[in-house]
């Protein structure tokens, strides 16, 4: 089991924590504060996720000495009370040994007190889910008790979630060296050195639509060595898809083949080690679909102009602290012709805006998408929505653009070289850069990356997906 958060929740944990490394003395205090989770509870992909930090008060840590630190009981009390308001799995206890570097493992002390901590936070409330954190200088160490068990089950990383993606132990050690990478990647160790090229062979990577852009940034992920990508696709080849998705034949077409099902059975052919599995059990916007999205390490979207899939990916990235890149390309057209070619990257997490600030999401086209076909041609035609769909540039050379701007995204966030932050939205025209403005971050009313958002929440909240096909979508939680 992970352990994800957010870059600005990792500093603010190291920051309450760090006044005992600080510290010019022989035998520095011990401290800590509390995490609240929520839990993503994907079969293969079970994590918790740090949806808040509750900072100790005054009185809250007692018998702070060097070697031990006390939780009162009135902080804990603290802690349960507000899980229980957010609907969240639980919390983990964190304090700091001040004395450990390189390596740290939890004391005679934490082991002969969690249980019976544990215990008790488990007779309170059965059903959730704690643990403890231990922090050095350098290491870290977690573990989760199991209920109604005195023993308990290590952590195995922590994730964080930001500007960059980092990836920490938390087995009590530094950071083991990493693997030479396979010969056929020695050309990309100039940009992505072998640390983040063992990450990205560790990865698995969503890719939600498989056409023109789509099937592009899937080559590009098997080409950079990532170990599985997972292909959301529904719809079948067609004669007009040919001109844009790559590896598609006439035969595809003309048999009805799955987008996704022959690009899985293209790039199997190549002999490169990447896994390829395929989803096509439904749209991203139906609920047992968008919840395989948990199970991933990162999202690409690259569904064309649907404003309701993009949602969904924008809840899960907030949610489950799940990076996610969506692209876009752009056709400038006046009364003249063609003014603008442009291609768009997205990068959607944790402190940056979500695509509904941005405006790339729009409220009504999602309440427009929701509509059963008829009703939404009834209300286009009597003039109740302006946000009328058009079709999406289908252009293969401006779809390579987005697809490998978002390639090399990735590859920054895994071993920065671009300038940091990254623009939320960053669009390439054919002869400039520019960047999208944001309208306001967050929104007042932001129920994705505003104060009260999805940050962390995991299965506390539901996504906004398809639950009963008759009705239309609530846009709202």
């Amino acid at each position: 089991m992970k352990l994800r958060m957010s870059a600005p929740d990792y500093r603010e944990t190291r920051g309450l924590t760090s006044i005992s490394f600080l510290q010019n003395v022989s035998f520095p205090p011990e401290t800590g504060c509390l995490l609240l989770v929520g839990r993503n509870s994907h079969v293969t992909n079970q994590s918790l996720l740090v949806c808040e930090i509750l900072a100790p008060q005054d009185g809250d840590l007692k018998e702070q000495a060097h070697g031990a630190v006390t939780f009162s009981n009135r902080y804990l009390r603290r802690a349960l009370l507000r899980v229980r308001e957010l609907g969240l799995a639980g919390f983990l206890t964190v304090h700091t040994h001040p004395g450990c570097d390189k390596d740290v493992g939890f004391s005679p002390y934490d082991d002969s007190n969690d249980p019976e901590l544990m215990q008790n936070l488990y007779e309170l409330q059965p059903t959730g889910i704690f643990g403890s954190v231990v922090l050095g200088k350098r290491a870290a160490a977690g573990r989760v008790w199991l209920p109604g068990q005195n023993e308990s089950v290590m952590l195995d990383e922590l994730v964080v979630v930001g500007e960059q993606l980092e990836f920490l132990p938390l087995n009590g050690s530094l950071q083991d060296s990493q693997p030479e990478p396979s010969e056929i990647f020695d050309r990309s160790l100039a940009l992505t050195g072998k640390g983040a090229l063992a990450r990205l062979s560790r990865m698995r990577v969503a890719v939600v639509g498989a056409s023109g852009t789509g099937s592009l940034i899937v080559e590009l992920l098997q080409r950079a060595g990532v170990g599985e990508i997972v292909v959301f696709e529904f719809d079948i080849v067609q004669d007009h898809n040919l001109n844009r998705i790559l590896h598609s034949r006439q035969c595809d077409a003309d048999a009805g083949v799955n987008k996704a099902t022959r690009l899985a059975e293209a790039l199997n052919e190549s002999g490169l080690p990447t896994g390829v599995t395929v989803i096509e059990a439904g749209d991203i916007t139906n609920e047992r679909v968008a919840l395989e999205l948990r199970d991933c390490d990162f999202i690409f979207g690259c569904v064309d102009n649907r404003d309701w899939p993009r949602l969904v990916m924008t809840e899960v990235a907030y949610q489950y602290l799940i990076p996610y890149i969506d692209l876009g390309t752009e056709i400038g057209i006046d009364d003249i012709g063609i003014q603008s070619l442009d291609s768009r990257v997205s990068y959607v997490g944790p402190g940056r805006a979500c695509l509904r600030c941005s405006g790339i999401v729009s409220e009504e086209q999602v309440r427009l998408e929701g509509l059963e076909p008829d009703e939404r041609s009834r209300v286009l035609a009597m003039g109740y929505s302006k946000d009328i769909p058009l079709s999406a540039p289908a252009v293969m050379d401006l779809n390579m653009r987005a697809a490998s701007y978002g390639m090399l995204v990735l590859r920054h966030l895994l071993q920065p070289f671009l300038d940091v932050p990254l623009p939320t939205h960053i669009k390439e025209g054919l002869t400039n850069y520019s960047t999208k403005r944001i309208r306001q971050h967050p929104l007042p009313d932001c129920h994705l990356c505003g104060s009260r958002g999805r940050l962390g929440f995991g299965d506390a909240v539901r996504l906004t997906v398809r639950r009963d096909t008759t009705r239309a979508v609530s846009f709202l939680r």
